[in-house]
This record gives C-alpha cells, structure tokens and sequence, in this order.
C-alpha cells in the first residue's frame, strides 16, 4: 500500500479508502493475510501473511485516480510517428511523437508512457503485430458476481475469511471473497465474487453455454463453503470466463527515449503471484525517477541512455515474474507440491501473494522475492 500512495498527491490519498471493499474491517494480522485451503478436504494448509494490504475494487480505485485527469475515454491509438528520430546532441530542436486515433484526433506529445492492457496498441505498433501478440497460457479463469441476498450465504464467505480465500491442490484452484459491502450492519446488501482456475483453452469453450451454467455444471467437489457459494449464484449473475494469456517482455526501440511501455502493456502475467499490479506501481516508479534525471540534461543521446536504463531494468525484472507466474499456476494445482510448500512455511512461500478477481477486485501489498 505505501508503494502506491507514495506517489499520489493528499487529495487523491485521503479518497483511497473509497476504493476498499470492505473498509469497515479492523485491519490487523488475521484480516491482512490470504488462507489457502486443501481444495477436496477443506484443511486449511496456511496463512499468506500480507502486511498492510488492502483489497480494492478496480472500478472505484479508478475513479478515484481519475480525478482531476484529462481522460479521453472510449479513444483507442491506431498510429504513432516520431517524424526526429535523431539522437546526436547537436540538434536544436526535435518534433514531438505524433499520435493519431481511431475517430481521426491528431494529438503530439514530448513523451509516451504506454500503459494501455495487455493487448496493448502502442506495443503492437513498436514492436510489430507478431512480436506483440499475446501467448494463451493453457488455463481457464471464471469470475461469478454474486448477491446473494442472504445473510446466512455472505457470511459463508466471510468465514472463510473477512477479505478473500482461495482453495490449492487439486484439478482447479477456487477463491472467494466480498467485493462491496452495502450496509455494514446487513451482510444481505453485500456483493461477494468467486474465481475458479482450470487448465484449458478458449477454443474448446462452449460459446454457446452460458458462462454461470457451464461453471456449475462443470464444478464439482470442492470444499466448502466453495462449492456452495458457486451453486447458490442466482441464475443471471455475471460470471466471465476466459484463458489467461501472458507476454514475456523483450527488448524494443525506445526512439531516443520517447516511449516505452508499462504494466500490462510491458509484462503481462497470470494472476498466481499476485504482482502484475505491484510490478506496475514499480514502473510508475521508476519512470518518475527516470523523469527527474532527464530534467538535468540537455543532451538527446543522455535522455535516450536514461530512458534505455528503466527499459532494461523494466525488462529484465518482469520477464522473470511473467515466467514465475506460469510456474506458480502448475504448482498451484499439484498436491504434492502445495504439500512441499507447506513444510517450508513461513519462510518461503508465504511471502507469495495470490490475488483473485478479474477486473474486480485485486490485492495492494508490498512486492518481496521468493527464495
């Protein structure tokens, strides 16, 4: 969490709570951790410690960053040009990138900080349709939104823990966790999500099937309250499914330093370790600082040898967490190895964060290493 509000200014800082999904919790060690049951028998295996994470819902963080930003919503790129492409030190004057859009807006700017998915516009055009292209992962996630309308039901999930917990060791991992909370004093008027993990692929998905269907249908088993909270999802809810899909960041022209990519844009990765959104505030980060020493030279080949060093720092420290993830994803589904994890707790795999939700909801926390 500092991590983030670190580079917020107060106004946007003091909102942040408005994007918690339950900010009414008292936060301390039992709610700031992640419980990780067997998936058949429903024993608890362990506590993933997470020091001062809070669990927000990307929709209201969003509109609590957004304030005050000039956001061209519903825009998408479809060209970038950068007409001085020079790099020599004598060059009085160098034309911005120039950028073009899908509804015919024309816009130049002196820097482009690509942020835009993992499908990112910007990373096909530097890079080229194929090199940019996104590689299928081989499993499947689902999210159910589910309102319950029952007390009895909300606290199922609350139960199993106030924030979120997940199911490991079995064909599918499964989690669980409350996305908004109404009214504090009716756990009723609460909305609560499952997620569910499984090796497959979106070819052989029924597009005819309704989503809420097949995962019902097709899931069966689990501990509880897991089992149940994906039965009891009222027909109609919103449920996705999709297959995860990663890019493992390589090298790019930077064009003197005047874009580069970042966040899902720039690395891509499955859910299991939970840092795609932590290696995005490092990004940020280091971009910020890459700013500030670009401020103190005049030279074009200066700003394109600092702009060149977040590259590579950027590259070379979440190809790994992309690769990680992918590890994480088998492991996670191998009761043998969750077993092994298990032994060496807590110094190792406890401080391996997996964070679950969509487009829901997602964990803020410190990113540390796994040894």
């Amino acid at each position: 969490m500092p991590a983030l509000t670190n580079l917020l200014p107060e106004d946007i800082k003091k909102n942040i709570p408005k994007a918690i999904c339950n900010p009414y919790l008292d936060f301390n060690e039992e709610v700031e951790c992640l419980p990780c049951y067997h998936g058949i028998t429903g024993e608890l295996l362990f506590k993933s410690p997470l020091p001062d994470s809070r669990r927000v819902s990307r929709q209201r963080l969003r509109r609590v960053l957004a304030n005050g930003l000039d956001i061209k919503w519903g825009t998408t790129l479809s060209q970038i040009s950068f007409p001085s492409d020079r790099s020599d030190d004598d060059a009085a004057t160098e034309n911005k990138v120039h950028l073009v859009f899908d509804d015919g807006e024309q816009d130049t700017t002196d820097y482009v900080f690509a942020a835009d998915g993992a499908s990112s516009k910007v990373r096909e055009l530097i890079l080229g349709p194929d090199a940019a292209r996104v590689q299928f992962s081989g499993f499947m996630f689902a999210t159910g939104i589910a309102n319950y309308h029952d007390a009895d039901k909300v606290q199922a999930v609350v139960k199993a823990h106030p924030v979120a917990a997940i199911t490991l060791g079995m064909e599918a991992v499964t989690g669980c966790g409350v996305m908004y909370v109404g009214d504090k004093n009716d756990m009723s008027t609460w909305t609560t999500f499952w997620t569910k993990i499984w090796k497959g692929s979106a070819d052989i998905f029924p597009k005819e099937q309704d989503a809420l269907e097949f995962i019902k249908e097709t899931t069966k088993n689990v501990c509880e309250p897991f089992q149940s909270l994906i039965n009891w999802t009222p027909l109609g809810s919103s449920c996705y499914v999709d297959e995860m899909k990663y890019w493992v960041p390589v090298p790019f022209n930077n064009h003197a330093g005047r874009v580069t990519l970042a966040g899902d844009a720039a690395h891509p990765m499955l859910i299991y370790r939970g840092q795609g959104f932590q290696h995005a505030i490092v990004d940020v980060t280091n971009y910020i600082e890459a700013l500030t020493k670009i401020r103190d030279v005049t030279g074009i080949a200066d700003r394109k040898a600092i702009m060149s060093a977040f590259d590579a720092e950027m590259i070379e420290r979440t190809a790994k967490a992309v690769k990680q993830s992918l590890q994480e994803a088998e492991y996670s589904m191998n009761e043998e190895t969750i077993r092994k994890m298990t032994d060496i707790l807590p110094l190792k795999f406890t401080i391996c964060a997996i964070s679950l939700g969509k487009s829901s909801t997602f964990e803020l926390y410190e990113p540390r290493e796994v040894t």
